[in-house]
């Protein structure tokens, strides 16, 4: 029971509604307070779960009158806020009157007063009750959101109106007594709380085809997309997608768009803009937005235009991802031609009667338009697009000299910004239209433009925009981006480009704007300049590599310029502004300009350049150490470079050769290489093996891929170490302590010390790869300890022959030896002589290895190694080749044997990427082609696949994948397997019997085929396929298989092994002796029934399904005296099984028995009954076709039947 009282205020309000002149109140006062009164005791006394009750009786005219004056009551004590206490019961009467609202429509005004309420302050009367009743207020809000569902678009706009005024607080007029209002963010949270924002984002649905209740809807979501909790409630019921889809609604007055792209840009803002774009991302949506804003764009109002723009952002947004279908929805074209219609004048019908006011938002419309082709240049699906709508001279339009705007509308400081913004954009578009940047004479404009950049003709630029940093007042900002447009361009190693720069006399240019540079970063150093400097080197050094006449051009003047870069102060690297990005760009510079043209290097000789680069390698900074190592390694081919070396002094007249042992024990001290105090090898297996070699493990790889030793010599710099001694040789070097020396002679035997790291790791590839299979294994222990017992002889016996040198009466010790041997045997045990009769245990053809079947074979598979990566490009290699197993007919694993005598399947290595294919094409795919009714198992037993007809596949091994980024440009080993080939063979019927039962015999005489037949058991072990040929060329094959012995379904004898093959086999032919079978002496006789029950048995134990499968019996050997009397006593047992059971072991009955076709006596030494076999064996086969004919076709009819009721249902 809950009930509230309400007290009153007393303070009165401050100021009156309708104040005026009259006299005092008194006897209307007086009356008026006691009404007041006499309806706050009537209100205290309110019991709301009596009304809960009353609400939920049945429906009659008379109660429904005390229910509406109930209600009113309701609405009437609470009109200055719910306490949170009673919050859970007024939503149950909500509830109640949503339901009463389906019937009697009377109940829609106390409804919507009730929910009015909530827009009001919760009141509390403790601090903890907010977080106390944080669960139920929740729930409370969540049921609210709810309520949408009903079908009155007065209650659905009252509940929008109601989580406005969450966000619009406003106290009562009057607080109840005792109680405060909820904090002015307490209802927003408990909103977010209960999934408020997803329920009304799923609730449009219910007013797809009301206006005005969609636009009170999508209002209230402006308000609640403000939080960054309810964003991601409204992703998870695709607000995106569904917004999107309601742009373009019909809306005479244009709410419907802004209001759903207020929320859009407010997802984009709080949410992720991954998943805001992965719901944009389908064809309908981008087609919404597009058709929204072809209409913004000719609208004109202001507000158009800020919505036009705003779609811009989010177009960009979609474009980023290449999956979006900009392309195919024909808007990437419509924003090309949008962006280049001004420039190009070209009349296109997309723009028909367009044109610009040249205001604020045509000048970003502008540069977003800009912007989206940058980032649609980046998706190579694009490429043809931007070609086609002349976009490059567009672009190209912008560069010249800016003396007088382009435009007569756009102020200088507006063309300054959409100058530099479209060069900026040609630098990530030019290398993806080279063929188009080449026949716009691209090259020309630049260099032209770049000369007036370093020109004296006055102009000062207004550096107001991002693009214009570092620009005021001077062209700097035109000069970088120019320059990033020719490094782009410059570093895709195309050589007609760079041959067009190099006619045009670019490597003169260039030099002249690193002067000018050079000299402005003199006056002011700034990041701009630094960027300039680097930019320049860097197209110097893909101009001149590999072309020696450029070098020499370079030389004249380059030189003088180059050589005060490397002589940066070491403080500089570390301040931020691009310094370190410069020193680099200049070793870049003279690697590719000096090195290889002698006229280059004198030059840079005589400049002292080498003592530079010596200074420089002094500060041992880690990644400027390898470059400058590489540098000098390629400078010694220069005899003049040697002399320079070993002049050079550094701190404390260090020497270069002290400086380089200096850094071979810091390397080392840093790959965690063994040494003593002293410098001395510790580790004499592995004397340079690095911390990280020892912790890897043995991994077999192909020849053409390098080992963890191969791979050290590229990581770290010991190997330039070693190469630049070489070149300076390890006599006669000054300057080197007694520990340098010690280190000197490590290095000097750096070369021998890793060949045998390769061949150590070899060894252990061999010794991991190739391992014998246990018979060859024990065979290989065996060796081994005859060997060891050899060698233990080869002692014995050498110190035998000490011991007689020793001695010195030689022939008395001869004597005792051969009396000890006498002795020795003597003692051992004589063979006893056989007195009975001997039997000869040769049997003729017993011990015949029979190899022209194979069923399993174990083969080893490997994919083939991706190729390297180019970390300088950013290349990525190619990923190696595949395995694959494909079924051939004609194939056989004896075949594959003898082809393949390794056994070892390595498919190619993926192609390494290069300057001329930055992504490596993949190796080549290794196909082995085996037999059908293959099944693939690996080591563990575990299929891992079938082929069972001709042409299937199937991956045993991937490919590697090619070095890049994530893989440090290093490539990754393919997949390796050892998988079992198990060879089930495809039979029509399969031949099941004990051994010597005469299944070789009969399959000779029903077929072809030649197996080999003799008169003791296990003649066949392997089996052999016949073909039986009928008259009208009708052919059924027929798989003899080895005979059986009890305990084959546990793998008794080569049980599994022969068991197999029945699986695949379409029927069974049982072949017992008439006579019974016995095994040996010392196994039980068996009859003819109790073989065929025998056989069934094995059959049932290791799979039932062979049970099921139809079953023909022969009995042979009916040429032997009693066949027919054996025969007549086995057909009765036949026909009444079940009376015979009992005089039978329990473990000899199967739980199933086999039900025969047909019984068929036959002998093969007669050929009794072999005709008439062969006539049942073809009618057993054509029944069964026929049975799985008739099936495929019932069941080709009830799926016709089935589609034909569903088109009569559908229409």
């Amino acid at each position: 029971m809950s009930s509230l009282a309400v007290v009153e205020p007393p303070a009165p309000r401050a100021a009156p509604r309708s104040p005026g002149p009259g006299p005092p109140r008194s006897g209307g006062d007086r009356c008026r307070k006691a009404s007041d009164t006499a309806q706050d005791t009537q209100l205290r006394s309110l019991d709301l779960d009596h009304i809960i009750k009353l609400l939920e009786g049945s429906d009659s005219k008379g109660l429904e009158k005390e229910q509406l004056k109930t209600l009113k009551k309701v609405v009437k004590h609470f009109e200055n806020g719910i306490p949170l206490k009673d919050l859970e019961q007024i939503i149950k009467i909500l509830n109640l009157c949503s339901e009463k609202m389906k019937e009697q429509e009377t109940f829609t005004e106390p409804l919507c007063e009730l929910i009015k309420l909530f827009g009001l302050p919760f009141q509390k009367k403790k601090s903890s009750d907010e977080v106390n009743y944080s669960t139920k207020v929740s729930k409370c809000i969540a049921q609210l959101g709810y309520l949408m569902r009903v079908p009155s678009s007065q209650v659905r706009i009252q509940i929008c109106k109601c989580v406005i005024n969450f966000h619009k607080m406003e106290l009562p007029g009057k607080l109840l007594s005792g109680y405060q209002p909820t904090s002015e963010s307490y209802k927003i949270q408990m909103a977010e709380l209960g999934g408020l924002a997803e329920t009304l984002v799923l609730s449009l649905a219910l007013v797809e085809n009301q206006l005005t209740e969609k636009l009170w809807v999508l209002k209230a979501l402006q308000h609640l997309s403000s939080s960054g909790a309810n964003c991601r409630l409204m992703m998870k019921a695709q607000a995106a997608s569904r917004l999107c889809l309601y742009l373009n609604s019909a809306d005479p007055s244009g709410q419907l768009v802004f209001r759903s792209s207020h929320i859009l840009w407010n997802l984009l803002e709080n949410a992720s803009k991954e998943e805001v774009v992965n719901q944009l991302s389908s064809l309908e949506c981008v087609h919404a937005l597009k058709e929204v804003f072809v209409d913004a764009l000719h609208g004109f109002r202001h507000c158009d235009h800020q919505l036009r723009n705003d779609l811009l952002v989010i177009a960009t947004l979609l474009a980023e991802n290449p999956a979006v279908p900009m392309i195919e929805s024909g808007f990437a074209k419509l924003l090309i031609v949008l962006a280049t219609f001004n420039e190009v004048k070209i009349p296109n019908p997309l723009v028909k009667g367009l044109k610009l006011t040249y205001s604020y938002e045509d000048f970003e419309m502008k540069k977003l338009l800009f912007n989206i082709i940058g980032v649609l240049s980046k998706n190579p699906s694009a490429a043809q697009l931007l070609s086609e709508n002349d976009v490059m001279p567009a672009l190209l339009y912008y560069v010249k000299p800016n003396q007088k705007p382009g435009f007569y509308d756009w102020s200088a400081a507006q063309y300054e910004e959409l100058q530099l913004h479209a060069i900026a954009v040609l630098a990530a578009v030019a290398p993806a239209l080279i063929d188009k940047y080449l026949s716009c004479q691209a090259n020309t404009l630049l260099l032209v433009f770049l000369e007036w950049c370093i020109g004296q003709d006055p102009f000062f630029g207004q550096g107001n925009s991002f693009h214009g940093t570092g620009g005021r007042g001077n062209k700097l900002a035109q000069m970088r981006y120019s320059l990033r447009v020719l490094r782009n361009v410059a570093s895709i190693y195309d050589d007609a480009v760079n041959l067009n720069l190099c006619d045009q006399g670019a490597i003169s240019q260039l030099l002249d704007i690193l002067r000018y540079a050079a000299n402005k970063s003199k006056e002011k150093e700034d990041a701009i300049l630094l960027e300039i400097q680097a930019d320049t080197l860097f197209i110097l050094s893909v101009l001149c590599e590999n072309d020696l006449h450029r070098k020499e051009v370079f030389s004249y003047e380059g030189i003088g310029i180059l050589i005060p870069f490397l002589k940066m102060d070491p403080k500089e690297l570390c301040s931020g502004l691009g310094h370190s990005y410069l020193l680099f760009s200049a070793l870049d510079c003279v690697w590719s300009c000096v090195i290889g043209c002698y006229i280059a290097e004198d030059h840079f000789l005589e400049k002292q350049g080498i003592f530079r680069l010596l200074d420089l390698l002094a500060l041992k900074e880690k990644n400027l150490c390898n470059i400058i190592l590489g540098i000098l390694v390629e400078f010694c081919g220069n005899p003049k470079a040697t002399l320079h070396i070993n002049t050079w002094r550094g701190e404390k007249a260090q020497t270069a050769a002290s400086l380089l042992i200096q850094l071979w024990r810091q390397e080392e001290l840093e790959l965690g290489v063994r040494r003593d105090q002293y410098g001395r090898v510790v580790d004499m297996k592995r004397p340079i093996a690095s911390s990280f070699q020892r912790q890897q493990k043995v991994i077999p790889v192909p020849a053409s891929c390098p080992s963890f030793a191969i791979m050290e010599i590229s990581e770290n710099m010991r190997a330039k170490l070693y190469s630049l001694f070489c070149k300076l040789g390890f006599e006669n070097l000054p300057g080197l302590s007694a520990e340098d020396f010690v280190t000197l002679a490590i290095i000097r035997r750096y070369i021998d010390f890793k060949v045998g790291e390769v061949w150590s790791e070899i060894c252990a590839e061999l010794k991991e790869e190739f391992r014998p299979i246990m018979s060859d294994e024990d065979a290989l222990k065996r060796i081994s300890q005859i060997r060891a017992t050899c060698k233990q002889r080869e002692m014995i016996n050498k110190s035998w022959e000490n011991f007689l040198t020793r001695t010195s009466n030689y022939e008395a010790l001869k004597k005792a030896k051969k009396l000890q041997e006498k002795a020795i045997d003597a003692s051992r045990p004589k063979l006893k002589t056989q007195t009975g009769a001997v039997h000869s245990t040769d049997i003729e053809g017993l011990h015949t290895t029979y190899g022209n079947f194979i069923d399993d074979l174990r083969v080893y598979v490997r994919g083939g190694t991706g190729g390297m990566g180019h970390p300088r490009l950013g290349g990525e290699g190619g990923r190696g080749g595949d395995v694959w197993f494909v079924a051939r007919e004609r194939i056989t694993l004896k075949g594959i044997k003898e082809k393949y005598p390794h056994k070892r399947f390595v498919a190619g290595t993926g192609a390494n990427s290069s300057v001329r294919a930055l992504k490596g094409e993949k190796g080549k795919d290794c196909e082995v082609h085996v037999p059908p009714g293959i099944s693939l198992v690996t080591d563990d037993g575990k299929q891992i696949g079938e082929l069972n007809a001709a042409g299937e596949r199937f991956l045993a091994a991937r490919g590697g994948l090619g070095g890049s980024l994530a893989t440090n440009f290093l490539p990754c080993k393919g997949q390796k397997r050892i998988i079992h080939l198990d060879l089930k063979l495809i039979a029509d019927v399969g031949l099941v019997g004990f051994p010597n039962a005469g299944k070789s015999s009969l399959l000779s005489k029903i077929s072809h085929a030649k197996p080999e037949i003799a008169s003791y058991a296990f003649t066949t072990v392997q089996p052999e396929l016949g073909k039986i040929m009928y008259a009208d060329y009708k052919q059924i094959s027929v798989a003899d298989l080895p005979g059986l012995i009890e305990g084959a379904h546990v793998n008794r004898g080569m049980g599994h092994k022969f068991l197999k093959h029945i699986e695949r086999t379409k029927q069974l032919l049982l072949v017992v002796d008439i006579s019974g079978f016995q095994l040996s002496l010392k196994t039980q006789f068996r009859t003819a029934f109790e073989t065929i029950l025998l056989l069934t048995k094995e059959l049932e134990l290791y799979k039932e399904e062979l049970v099921t499968k139809p079953a023909l019996l022969a009995v042979n050997k009916m040429d032997l005296p009693c066949a027919k009397d054996n025969l007549n006593e086995l057909m009765s047992q036949l026909q009444n099984p079940q009376d015979f059971l009992h005089l039978l072991e329990e473990e000899m009955i199967p739980a199933n028995t086999l039900e025969f076709k047909e019984v068929i006596p036959v002998s093969t030494y007669t050929g009794e009954g072999i005709e008439e076999l062969k006539a049942y064996i073809r009618k057993s086969i054509d029944e069964d076709a026929e049975r799985e004919n008739e099936e495929y076709r019932k069941k080709k009819l009830l799926l016709l039947q089935t589609s034909q009721e569903e088109k009569m249902n559908r229409r």
